[in-house]
């Protein structure tokens, strides 16, 4: 079981990286995305969607929403105040690399019993960008290494706003570590620089969540 994710980790991975060079190309060709949400029980699939044609354009502010919006109901910014945070993500169309990974780490139903979150959800162009050998690494340790880091985009008991974090200068992490919050002139910026909310104030049943446009590392533990 643990293989079969792994392997569909590395293929959605396969998959970004192609993303990422017609992002860096400015090419022209159609693309999609399916959601995957799975837990230690069973995999729940969202549809797939159609994303805006000119592939440069989907990874700043406008074309996210546009990809999100024309996606399955269930994923658009409203029709997800309706599920709580994982099953919500699972049918946005920008964000199956992060579902894939929640789910590669068991996080699913602790995501969804949750009373209050707010999650900073790095985007699949987020996970485009990152360094293929830190993401295969983190798959590869999804008890470790892979739930320290999604742990580091969780602030657990608030559902903070794009407002409330303005008034913030850092924030207590789900996995102990302190996230650094800045803001830049009305632009939030997170992780000492690390990540920008690309999209802000995305409401689930549980959760308050802000697109990002990098995946943030946490600080390596003292001593």
């Amino acid at each position: 079981m643990r293989r079969s994710r792994i392997a569909r980790g590395i293929a959605a991975l396969f998959a970004l990286t192609l993303l990422a060079s017609a992002c860096s190309d400015g090419g022209d060709d159609d693309a999609s995305s399916t959601g995957t949400t799975a837990d230690s029980d069973s995999n729940s699939g969202g549809s797939a969607a159609a994303m805006p044609t000119d592939s440069a354009t989907i990874c700043d502010a406008d074309g996210l929403v546009a990809a999100v919006e024309s996606g399955p109901d269930e994923g658009t910014l409203t029709g997800m105040t309706d599920d709580p945070v994982a099953t919500a993500a699972s049918s946005n169309p920008v964000l199956t690399t992060l579902v894939t990974a929640v789910g590669e780490a068991g996080l699913v139903d602790t995501l969804n019993s949750a009373e209050k979150l707010t999650v900073f959800a790095p985007t699949d162009c987020a996970f485009a960008a990152l360094d293929p050998a830190t993401l295969d690494a983190a798959l590869a340790d999804p008890t470790g290494l892979l739930t320290q880091v999604l742990g580091f985009h969780v602030v657990p008991g608030e559902e903070l706003s794009a407002a409330d974090l303005a008034t913030k200068t850092e924030l207590d992490t789900v996995n102990g570590a302190k996230l650094a919050v800045t803001d830049q002139g009305g632009t939030i910026e997170l992780g000492g620089d690390q990540a920008t909310i690309v999209v802000p104030d995305i409401h689930t049943a549980n959760a308050t969540v802000h697109l990002i446009d990098h995946v943030m590392v946490p600080p390596a533990p003292a001593g």
